[in-house]
């Protein structure tokens, strides 16, 4: 994660459970029991079985506290964070004990905001956060997903989690409050806070789950579904932050990248990937990660990315991430060869990926089906930016894999159908997500054309503005580098700015 506070600003507290004797059903069994597979007798302080046979008994039910400060620096340093209660799961016979005054009595709203308005002086008033989060559902949602639709998942499923969860919901009104002040020009110290609370408590979070599993814990057991949940949302979004915030957002973004990645890989055989909202989050992140790797060269950027999920090829654009990753690995593979043995062509043929990219093309185009979009611009434009990522992932491949052994017609009709399909959309505004990567490809094409560098300039410029994802004036000007360069090798001037500590984020 970004800047991760040290351990001892950062403690975690196991509280016990109170000193009374636990009614069957309304205590869970200590983990050590539940490991070893038998019945927990659950005295007090801790279980006489453990006790029996030498083993460390944690407890039950443990809760985790933020100890220590949330923040490092700025005006929240060594203030406290909310704890956050692991949910104890009820038997049928303790829910039919309740009595029906308090089955019915709902929980207090102000479970996750009082702890944070404490922890934060200037917390937003109730109005106010009204109002971020109706920014985020109006303003930024619609730009996480492909297309924007009643089926956006940030809006219907996500936005709910954030009531629920307090890191999540800190994460989405900095993003919300960050990008309200680069649209509008309107400064706003709190979304840095907040970022800064969010991710000490993650860390905090992961800190806490490594040293148990250090201990000897199963991951799976130590992290339920709703704790990856909102940890994976809440770096996705700290991930948009960072871009938001500067020009060189995407150095600190793809640490979050980076982190979120761990987090998928380290649960990728648990229980977890039954749960859609992780399936959705692992497949944004999926999006961004194979992406992102394609103009990364650090050497943590490609290993390990995330693919979208096996089971959810009615994805869309699933089939195109999974061919675009095995490309860019490829690549890889190719260079490291050729650098110590000399220049080769790859078994792979062009014919070959193209015939691979148009299936892509049309599992994508069946996929977005599922969708039912009414036949408008909306849709019409949808069908364009399948062209576009078609075209710009050959030119992509043309570019990495077979650099010079490919007829350069095939390079000009590809690079001519990318410009003229760019040219030809009709509403920007619900398609300009899309548009980063494919743009980016397009302005590595156009060295010594004027007109279509001054095309993708406008284009860039753009996105920033409306967007308001300050990083891509970094990636325009990576390409008015290459324009003004002599050599129109893309990705030796990419590696350059690796070898710089620059990251080129076209996402």
């Amino acid at each position: 994660m970004a800047a991760p506070a040290a351990p001892s600003q950062l403690g975690v507290e196991v509280k016990a459970s109170p000193q009374a004797s636990p009614a069957i059903g309304t205590q869970e069994d200590c983990p050590t029991c539940v490991r070893r597979r038998i019945r927990c007798d659950r005295t007090l302080p801790k279980c006489a079985k453990c006790s029996k046979k030498g083993l460390t008994c944690p407890g039950y039910g443990p809760r985790l506290r933020w100890a220590n400060g949330i923040a490092v620096r700025g005006h929240l340093k060594g203030r406290t964070t909310p704890y956050i209660d692991k949910p104890v799961k009820a038997s049928a016979s303790s829910k039919a004990a309740k009595s029906p005054k308090t089955e019915s009595a709902p929980p207090p709203s102000t479970s996750i905001i009082d702890p944070l308005e404490k922890s934060f002086p200037d917390f937003p008033d109730p109005a106010t956060r009204s109002r971020l989060l109706e920014h985020y559902d109006k303003n930024i949602a619609g730009l996480m997903v492909w297309i924007d639709s009643d089926k956006n998942e940030y809006r219907r499923l996500v936005l709910p989690l954030a009531n629920r969860q307090p890191v999540l919901l800190l994460a989405i009104l900095a993003i919300s409050a960050q990008h309200l002040a680069v649209t509008t020009n309107v400064e706003s110290n709190f979304s840095a806070r907040a970022r800064d609370a969010a991710v000490s408590m993650i860390s905090s979070q992961i800190r806490q789950v490594t040293g148990r599993l250090a201990a000897g814990f199963d991951l799976g057991s130590e992290i339920d579904v709703d704790t990856a949940v909102w940890m994976l949302a809440s770096m996705l979004t700290l991930a948009n932050y960072e871009m938001a915030e500067s020009e060189l957002g995407a150095i600190a973004a793809d640490s979050h990248r980076q982190a979120a990645r761990t987090l998928v890989n380290a649960l990728a055989t648990t229980k977890h990937e039954n749960n859609d909202l992780f399936n959705f989050l692992r497949n944004q992140l999926s999006i961004y990660d194979i992406l992102a790797s394609t103009t990364a060269f650090e050497p943590m950027s490609f290993g390990g990315a995330i693919l979208p999920a096996p089971d959810h090829s009615d994805h869309i654009f699933s089939e195109y991430l999974f061919l675009l990753q095995h490309i860019t690995g490829t690549c890889r593979q190719h260079c490291e060869k050729g650098s110590a043995a000399g220049s080769s062509v790859p078994s792979l043929s062009p014919a070959d990926v193209r015939s691979r990219f148009e299936l892509a093309r049309g599992s994508t185009l069946m996929a977005a089906g599922l969708l039912e979009l009414i036949w408008d611009a909306k849709r019409r434009d949808f069908i364009r930016i399948v062209d576009i990522y078609h075209h710009a992932a050959l030119l992509y491949t043309y570019r990495c894999l077979f650099q010079g052994h490919v007829d350069d017609s095939c390079v000009s009709a590809s690079a001519t159908a990318l410009f003229e399909r760019l040219s030809q959309l009709e509403d920007h505004a619900s398609c300009r997500q899309n548009l980063p990567w494919p743009a980016f490809i397009a302005g590595t094409e156009c060295q010594g054309i004027r007109q279509r560098e001054m095309f993708i300039a406008d284009m860039y410029e753009d996105i920033a503005r409306y967007m308001g994802f300050k990083h891509y004036l970094e990636v325009l000007h990576f390409l008015k580098d290459l324009w003004s360069s002599k050599n129109p090798d893309w990705l030796a001037l990419a590696r350059h700015y690796s070898a710089n500590g620059k990251t080129i984020l076209a996402v």
